[in-house]
């Protein structure tokens, strides 16, 4: 279903039915929540830029070489977090940033100049399975992007190191037995939805998490070397999915933003307190938000 927004009235009227069809909670312990996702051209996909630019087998070379160049950045920090860092900073990653707040949903699909005279959008997206940073799942998807991406994966060697690593004996969801387990967390699962740790302003302001992407199985190698006879090894690609909203998840919504309310929209969430120095409180952005704020007074 399609709807088109031209006020934050009638936004927020189909944000509160949308809520009520979905049985909507806000409380982190239950098992899912609602997501949206806000983009300032209409005609995007729900794509992380390592997939679109078709860079997830220079993945490994993205990560080791951010962490040469700025090893104090990253020091102390769990896997998940860094990969959060390196999106923040602008490295093309497989995550993509989402919201638990609609508002903060519509001030990116309104926000922009290089799509100003596009139309934007706003997906919502129900009833997500939610996993935090330390479970298994995410645990296990990290290790190979930290330690064995951008290599023919042994599976046999990476099975056994997952069985065996502390990380994944103390997750507190299921546990790795089998190649097969393993196989299906790497590639049988489009996206994982992600609660992060709250650990710094801009995702605390703009109520942020993430959907972490899968890969797909794109070939698999017996190995005929002596030293690694009948060993197989697994060469991944991005896992393939029907791009349109409301074929990701059931019930999901794409809702139009027109290009000629973008900025009406956005001065009506500026009495809201969703501001752009609000949603990126970096130094940089404040003295932006305040050139342009005596500008207008003119």
């Amino acid at each position: 279903m399609k709807e088109i927004i031209e006020n934050i009235s009638d936004y927020i009227s189909i944000i509160s039915e949308f809520n009520r069809e979905t049985i909507h909670r806000r409380d982190i312990s239950v098992s899912s929540i609602n997501f949206y996702r806000g983009q300032s051209d209409y005609d995007w996909g729900l794509t992380p830029r390592l997939y679109r630019e078709n860079l997830l087998d220079k993945e490994s070379i993205l990560i080791s070489e951010f962490l040469r160049v700025a090893p104090n950045e990253f020091q102390q920090m769990e896997y998940f977090d860094i990969l959060v860092k390196m999106q923040h900073y602008g490295l093309p990653t497989r995550l993509l940033d989402t919201t638990l707040n609609p508002l903060v949903a519509l001030f990116f699909a309104c926000q922009g100049d290089k799509q100003k005279f596009k139309d934007g959008s706003v997906a919502l997206i129900p009833n997500l399975p939610v996993f935090k940073p330390d479970s298994s799942a995410i645990s296990l998807i990290m290790k190979y992007l930290f330690e064995y991406s951008g290599y023919k994966l042994d599976i046999q060697e990476f099975t056994q190191d997952v069985i065996t690593s502390k990380e994944l004996l103390s997750a507190h969801s299921m546990r790795y037995r089998s190649i097969e387990d393993v196989l299906h967390t790497l590639s049988k699962v489009p996206f994982y939805a992600v609660l992060p740790t709250l650990n710094n302003q801009r995702i605390l302001n703009q109520d942020g998490a993430f959907f972490l992407f899968g890969m797909k199985v794109n070939n698999v190698e017996k190995s005929n070397n002596p030293g690694t006879f009948n060993k197989m090894y697994y060469e991944f690609g991005p896992i393939e999915y029907d791009n349109v909203v409301e074929k990701i998840w059931p019930k999901s919504k794409l809702l139009r933003i027109p290009s000629s309310k973008k900025e009406f929209l956005l001065e009506e969430l500026d009495y809201l307190g969703i501001t752009k120095n609000r949603m990126f409180p970096e130094l940089e952005y404040q003295s932006e938000y305040i050139t342009n704020l005596i500008k207008k007074q003119k």
